[in-house]
């Protein structure tokens, strides 16, 4: 018999907005934090505890005329990108999110040269994921661009539960987890890295990154947890331009 998620979903009513870049924080040398606002950012954007995985839609502006174009309802899709709700401010009415900068997509190339008033288009998110609060520890692993949700982990699990951190390919950088974080080069020694953790029948393990590199961390991770405390995705493919599948378990 199977046993019930740990995770707890909830619908969302999928929104559709132009905003507009209010700041911009450089976070690394390769990452940036960009902040959106503008009169479509609802002040009640859900944000929710421990949803750290939840997505929005972005979609830049066309490069033949400058200009945001949401796509219609059941209409063809321009080119979008998955990115991670890093923060949302109902004070000041902002969204953050965080890029990896790079030139070989529509939405790297976009984050680059944002600044304060450029536009992109924002829809989502469809859903939110709320992950479990009371596990009695926590694996989280991610590359650059799963960061985001690392982070998020850090911030919203509560303070005195015990977490392993491991970062996979990513400049140093305070993470607000002390000297709890693992900086490995690439994922050669991931697998044995996890395998000399004390994980136990009531830990949770949440993984993003390549999505080959987090099949074998998944695979590893089956055969020492069950299957509802193991949440492991690609956020993407190496040699796949634009964002590949999502994978859970």
């Amino acid at each position: 018999m199977t046993k019930p998620s740990l995770l707890r979903r909830e619908p969302r009513t999928p929104r559709r907005r132009v905003l507009q870049v209010t700041r911009v924080e450089e976070l690394s040398p390769t990452m940036r934090r960009i902040w959106l606002g503008g009169d479509d950012l609802e002040a009640d954007f859900p944000f929710s505890a421990l949803g750290a995985t939840d997505h929005i839609k972005l979609v830049p502006p066309d490069p033949a005329t400058g200009r945001v174009e949401l796509p219609p309802p059941g209409g063809p899709r321009p080119d979008m990108r998955d990115y991670t709700i890093r923060r949302f401010d109902p004070a000041t009415k902002e969204l953050a999110l965080d890029f990896v900068l790079h030139s070989h997509g529509p939405a790297g190339r976009w984050a680059i040269a944002a600044s304060p008033g450029a536009e992109v288009g924002v829809l989502g998110p469809r859903g939110s994921q709320i992950y479990p609060a009371d596990c009695s520890d926590y694996l989280l692993v991610a590359d650059e661009t799963g960061l985001p949700a690392l982070e998020r982990f850090l911030e919203e699990l509560p303070p005195a539960v015990a977490t392993h951190v491991i970062v996979l390919g990513a400049a140093e950088r305070d993470l607000g987890a002390g000297a709890g974080v693992t900086w490995l080069p690439d994922a050669s020694s991931l697998v044995a890295t996890v395998a000399a953790l004390p994980l136990g029948p009531a830990s949770f393990a949440w993984g993003a990154g390549e999505s080959g590199e987090m099949r074998e961390l998944r695979t590893h991770l089956r055969g020492r947890l069950d299957a509802e405390r193991i949440s492991v995705r690609g956020y993407w493919k190496q040699g796949h331009v634009g964002s590949a599948p999502r994978e859970d378990d």
